[in-house]
């Protein structure tokens, strides 16, 4: 069964200048990246309203697709899981996003912006290969969420070869971290969430290192 709004006027985390999208979005579309402007963001969907039980995957998607105002991209297979998630608190447009984004990774399904007006569906095993978008925001502000992204980190004081046994027990994706030694630099390409965590471990060891 399947409960959830469809056809809302939604507003999103912010409107206009107010908006600060990382991957620069059409104007009419949004992602779990989006950032939310400093005032506080209106409530697009109240609680209880985004409420799938035992939902096909297809309906998922196509709520997805309303809710970001991007072209949904899946292959001709997909793994089928039926999705079950209710938002217990009022949340934003973006904020759903990143609710969605997480239960379907946690069902094998990994959600790829691409270009201004897509997002591809694929399984997570495939994701490796796909190519996310950069996402330079602070650690601090990436979303706890199963988004996935990709980042460039330039080290000033550890060996990228180095650190990556210390960050490895906090990825997810498989060879999501590279190591490039010549250059002082790792790209991580994982899962917002654990990117954050990754982020975070970085910036205590080489403030340590620093000593």
């Amino acid at each position: 069964m399947l409960s959830c709004l469809v056809g809302l006027a939604l507003t999103g985390c912010a409107t206009g200048s107010e908006r600060e999208p990382v991957a620069k979005a059409h104007p009419q579309t949004f992602s779990s990246f989006d950032v939310a402007s400093s005032r506080t963001a209106p409530k697009d969907l109240a609680a209880g309203s985004l409420n799938f039980q035992n939902a096909d995957l297809a309906q998922v998607l196509a709520i997805y697709q309303e809710l970001s105002g991007r072209t949904i991209i899946r292959p001709a297979t997909l793994p089928a899981p039926t999705i079950t998630v209710r938002n217990q608190v009022p949340m934003c447009r973006v904020q759903a996003l990143q609710l969605l984004d997480t239960v379907l990774a946690q069902n094998g399904i990994t959600m790829v912006l691409a270009g201004d007006t897509a997002v591809k569906a694929v399984p997570e095993a495939r994701a490796a290969i796909e190519s996310p978008p950069e996402i330079t925001l602070a650690w601090e502000a990436l979303p706890e969420s199963g988004s996935f992204m990709m980042r460039t980190v330039q080290l000033k004081t550890l060996r990228p070869s180095e650190v990556v046994p210390v960050l490895q027990p906090l990825a997810r994706a498989p060879n999501g971290i590279l190591p490039i030694d010549a250059r002082n630099e790792l790209i991580l390409r994982d899962y917002s969430s654990n990117i954050r965590q990754m982020l975070k471990v970085l910036q205590d060891l080489e403030k340590n290192s620093g000593r």
